[in-house]
């Protein structure tokens, strides 16, 4: 089909009308991907944001938790009476009452000077908050009848006694029958160092 100048002329408005179309056609698409990315930030955005809160949430419960964690541990060492000055007397009393409830024949013991614990004993250093840990070390030396009266011992000390008992070294001899007999009957004799562990509040 042949076209003349007068179908040129009449097409020419319906060829620009489409060139627009096309055009505003065009944009819109971009406009449409454009928006759809600003879109898709925004949203990445908002995922980011609400994971960073749940993890600050999350941390912020955690830490909560081991606050009341630690503020219960040291409740109840106040309860025991594990945290203030140190109360020697009572400790020397109850070491005295042991000794007699277990029919221990000869049990000597020396408290050296009151000290911050070392790093063998705490890890963690002798520093806790506002408080230090604070070590009274006992020589103890026992004549037994057998083992058992020494962890027995050991374990009435810890459940009377005000103060965090640790165990640093302890060693076990049997006693020759010879000298067993001339003295108390004991088969064993015992040599311990143990750690009296108290709290101090700092001034």
């Amino acid at each position: 089909m042949n076209l003349v100048a007068a179908d040129l002329k009449r097409l020419k408005w319906a060829l620009v009308t489409l060139a627009l179309m096309s055009a505003l056609g065009g944009a819109a698409v971009f406009g449409a991907q454009l928006m759809h990315s600003v879109a898709e930030k925004k949203n990445r955005d908002v995922v980011a944001a609400r994971n960073e809160i749940q993890t600050r949430l999350t941390r912020a419960r955690d830490e909560e938790q081991e606050l009341r964690e630690k503020i219960s541990r040291f409740q109840d060492l106040t309860a025991r009476g594990y945290v203030g000055v140190e109360t020697r007397l009572d400790w020397i009393e109850t070491i005295a009452r042991v000794k007699l409830a277990r029919r221990i024949q000869k049990l000597d013991y020396e408290f050296a000077p009151q000290r911050p614990v070392d790093a063998v004993t705490l890890p963690g250093g002798a520093t806790g908050g506002g408080y230090d840990f604070m070590s009274s070390q006992l020589k103890l030396q026992m004549d037994l009848l057998h083992e058992n009266d020494l962890f027995n011992v050991i374990a009435d000390l810890r459940r009377e006694v005000k103060a965090i008992i640790q165990v640093r070294s302890c060693t076990i001899e049997r006693v020759a029958a010879e000298a067993a007999q001339r003295s108390n009957n004991a088969q064993l004799k015992t040599d311990c160092t143990l750690e009296w562990i108290t709290l101090k509040e700092k001034k």
